[in-house]
């Protein structure tokens, strides 16, 4: 005799695109919660207390995609270092974390895009993360938020010209191949530049 097959029956969809599988249940409660709260997972999250661990999963990848979209970025609680203890914002999406014995620089998949390929090499993917690891790595992550203008060095540090080229040395020597192919990236702009108002005085 033919026996159904135990398993989730159901399953929950965002901007068309399958989130998990669940119960019928569940699935009904995700349309229903998500219609009530506006389509706002967080605030179906934030709203109700009672929910299957599937159905917490689905609308918590959800709520990410969400915030992400609107430039929000949840700061992560655990690290390849461990679990967060402190975490600083450096700009959306980018955080500076630290853990009972380590750190580095966490980058949000969506952000880690706007670094240079020669950047992103540098770092480790773990999760939804690109991260830079404190002692060698991180300072690459410095260098390109600065070079985008994403992040600038904070008042708090007096001598920023020495904070810059400890961030360089640091490259250097740690990352070599990352320095030579910056460094000749900016090479080939600084003629461009060069020409430019000669270009304009011409006309």
């Amino acid at each position: 005799m033919a026996r159904r097959k135990r398993g989730p029956d159901g399953a929950c969809y965002y901007d068309g695109k399958l989130m998990g599988r669940c119960t019928v249940a569940d699935g009904n409660a995700y349309a229903a919660l998500m219609e009530q709260c506006g389509g706002n997972a967080a605030r179906v999250l934030r709203e109700y207390a009672y929910f299957s661990p599937e159905l917490k999963a689905i609308l918590e990848k959800v709520a990410a995609i969400q915030n992400r979209a609107a430039g929000v970025f949840e700061p992560p609680r655990f690290s390849p270092w461990g679990d967060v203890q402190t975490c600083d914002t450096l700009c959306p999406g980018v955080f500076l974390v630290s853990t009972a014995s380590h750190g580095g620089t966490m980058i949000a998949t969506d952000m880690a895009a706007a670094l240079s390929p020669a950047a992103r090499k540098c770092g480790t993917k773990v999760g939804d993360y690109l991260c830079f690891e404190e002692d060698c790595q991180e300072s690459v992550a410095l260098r390109e938020l600065l070079d985008k203008k994403l992040w600038a060095i904070p008042d708090r540090i007096k001598d920023k010209a020495a904070f810059e080229e400890n961030i360089n040395k640091s490259i250097r020597e740690y990352n070599p191949d990352y320095w030579r192919t910056r460094q000749a990236g900016r090479e080939k702009i600084m003629p461009r530049q060069e020409q430019s108002p000669a270009h304009n005085a011409e006309r």
